[in-house]
C-alpha cells in the first residue's frame, strides 16, 4: 500500500499578497531613483550657474561692466563682445580673442537658463528652474509656498517657453535686492 503524499503550494491569497508587497516596493523604488535624478539635475544647474558667475567676473574685469542682457542672453560675444551669446556655444570675445568659457553651459532637459542685468551693467541675475520644489534654494512666497521670479522665462511646457517659470535665482555679489516674484505661471 502506497500513501501518496500531499503537495503543498501557495495558496491564491499568499500569491496575491506577495504580488502586492513586491509592487509596492517597487513603486517606492522607482519614486526614490525619480527623486534622486531631480535632485542631480538641479545641482547641476546650480553649478552651472556659479561656473557662469565666475567668468561674469572676467567679464568684469576687462571691461568694467558686465554684459548686457537681451531677451534672456548673455550679450558678450563676437567683435567687442556686442553679440548674444547663444547657450551650448563658447563665450569669447573675437576683438582680444578673451575666451571666458569653451562652452557657455545649457540647461540640459530643453528648458533655459535666464539672465539679465541692470541697464549699467553693474549687476546681473542669473535664473534657472529647479525640479525639486522642496530644494531648500527655491524661491518662496509670503506663505512659504514655491513660487517664481517676475518676467523671466526658463521653463519649457508642451515645447512653448513659459513667462515667470524661473525659481531659482543667482545674483551678483553687489545685489541688495532680490527680484521680484509671483506665486505661480
Amino acid at each position: 500500500m502506497q500513501i501518496k503524499s500531499k503537495q503543498k503550494a501557495f495558496t491564491l491569497l499568499e500569491l496575491l499578497v506577495v504580488i502586492a508587497i513586491l509592487a509596492l516596493l517597487v513603486g517606492l523604488g522607482l519614486r526614490t531613483f525619480g527623486s534622486v535624478q531631480q535632485k542631480s539635475r538641479d545641482s547641476r544647474r546650480k553649478q552651472d550657474l556659479q561656473n557662469i558667475s565666475k567668468a561674469m567676473e572676467l567679464y568684469y574685469n576687462d571691461f568694467k561692466h558686465y554684459p548686457f542682457s537681451s531677451n534672456g542672453k548673455i550679450m558678450g560675444c563676437g567683435t567687442d563682445s556686442l553679440e548674444l551669446c547663444n547657450w551650448g556655444d563658447p563665450w569669447k570675445n573675437s576683438v582680444n580673442q578673451t575666451l571666458y568659457m569653451s562652452e557657455l553651459p545649457q540647461d540640459f532637459t530643453g528648458s533655459q537658463y535666464y539672465y539679465l542685468t541692470d541697464e549699467y551693467g553693474t549687476s546681473y541675475s542669473f535664473f534657472a528652474h529647479l525640479e525639486n520644489e522642496e530644494d531648500s534654494n527655491v524661491v518662496l512666497n509670503v506663505s512659504g509656498e514655491p513660487a517664481y521670479y517676475s518676467g523671466t522665462y526658463c521653463l519649457v511646457i508642451d515645447t512653448v517657453l513659459s513667462a515667470s517659470t524661473c525659481n531659482y535665482v543667482v545674483m551678483s555679489t553687489n545685489v541688495i535686492t532680490t527680484p521680484e516674484i509671483v506665486d505661480s505661471y
